[in-house]
């Protein structure tokens, strides 16, 4: 995992479900649906054929906006975002979901973004490249960001992007992911790396 940056921080990319909201989507009812089996799903869409794979890219994007109309905010995610806009650290959104998803989020939580990344502009993670695209919309380098997910995924992209990677200890699997000072309760606990950071 790569280390935190000794530079201070200028954005905090983080993604949606599971990091900057409460856990959502209900991927085994998603994979029913569709009628698979494996996981990742999006992964699993590329055996498909072409009517296929739109069918199963209108159910998951129902899913992911009827999660999204009623998503919630994690635990600290207010409190992270209140710093952000009152400290100037630009916030942005990297996901595998869709920008529509996206959009109805940030509608219900009145929210904006300097960056978002959906699957809809660029392959989705664990690609680097979605991350990358967000630091360009940002004019930043790998050292001025940092980013925050919940899940392997979301490790695995940092690490190829190069982009120091803290885990939202959301999934049981991942509770010992990492170095210890790569992992938080809380989205909350990324204050404090911000303060740290930028006090430098």
């Amino acid at each position: 995992m790569t280390p935190p940056s000794p530079h201070p921080i200028r954005a905090v990319i983080c993604d949606l479900d599971g990091t900057l909201t409460v856990p959502a989507l209900d991927f085994d009812a998603m994979r029913a649906e569709i009628g698979i089996t494996a996981s990742p799903i999006l992964e699993a869409l590329d055996e498909m054929t072409d009517e296929e794979r739109r069918r199963a890219f209108e159910i998951i994007e129902r899913h992911e906006n009827e999660a999204a109309e009623r998503s919630e905010l994690s635990a600290g995610a207010c409190e992270l975002l209140d710093f952000i806009r009152q400290t100037g650290v630009r916030p942005a959104v990297v996901t595998r979901n869709s920008r529509t998803s996206v959009e109805k989020f940030t509608a219900r939580h009145r929210i904006h973004f300097d960056a978002v990344v959906t699957r809809d502009d660029a392959p989705p993670k664990p690609s680097p490249v979605p991350l990358l695209r967000a630091l360009e919309q940002l004019r930043l380098t790998r050292e001025e960001a940092i980013y925050v997910g919940d899940h392997e995924i979301d490790r695995l992209t940092g690490e190829a992007a190069g982009i120091p990677t803290y885990i939202v200890k959301n999934h049981p699997e991942l509770k010992d992911s990492g170095p210890p000072e790569m992992r938080v309760d809380t989205l909350a606990q990324i204050i404090g790396i911000l303060r740290r950071a930028n006090a430098q």
